[in-house]
């Protein structure tokens, strides 16, 4: 059997291997075929069969990938077994993931009844301040010192009413913050700026 002959067939024993496998092979047994060539023996006898030679090679390189920690086979074999332990984790890690999620959800609902509650409350004691002092001056020319103390509560009534207003925008404020704060963490950004 001639040399070319002989290296199409080896080639096409060795196709399960990686290109660049492949390719390293093919370049060594071709100089080690043209030294056989050189010296005048015969190819078969030195080397064997194409496919003795390729089953030979596929062997060796199959042993040297089960020995190398880099391989294919480990690669696909971690991916296997981290989808193994996502199975297992599943159980426990759903309910708690939809758990963290149903806090966060709530947390937010309170936050932002808490924020109507005190808007709701300043706007209610600056409606009643305003009647208090429409009272007042009613009562100003009938009785004074009636009169007197609904314009007193009227003025405590409003200045209530500010604060209300103003813990309202203060806490909307925060709820926002934290809001953005936990979106942020959720997308890697950390904290907001």
């Amino acid at each position: 059997m001639n040399s070319e002959k002989y290296l199409t067939e080896l080639s096409g024993y060795l196709n399960p291997l990686s290109k660049e496998e492949k390719r390293n092979a093919m370049e060594y047994y071709r100089e080690y075929v043209a030294d056989i060539e050189a010296n005048g023996e015969d190819i078969v006898e030195k080397l064997g069969t194409p496919k003795d030679l390729a089953n030979s090679i596929l062997s060796d390189n199959a042993v040297k990938n089960l020995s190398n920690p880099d391989t294919e086979v480990k690669h696909k074999m971690h991916g296997c077994l981290i989808a193994v332990l996502v199975l297992f984790a599943l159980p426990i890690g759903l309910p708690l993931a939809i758990a963290a999620l149903a806090i966060i959800f709530a947390i937010f609902i309170v936050g932002f009844a808490l924020v109507i509650a005190f808007g709701a409350t300043g706007v209610g004691l600056f409606v009643g301040a305003i009647g208090a002092v429409i009272a007042g001056f009613t009562f100003l020319f009938v009785i004074p010192m009636t009169g007197i103390t609904f314009l007193g509560m009227s003025l405590v009534l409003v200045g209530v009413s500010i604060l209300a207003v103003l813990a309202a925008i203060g806490l909307c404020k925060f709820v926002f913050m934290i809001i953005g704060f936990i979106f942020g963490k959720a997308a890697g950004k950390g904290e907001v700026q």
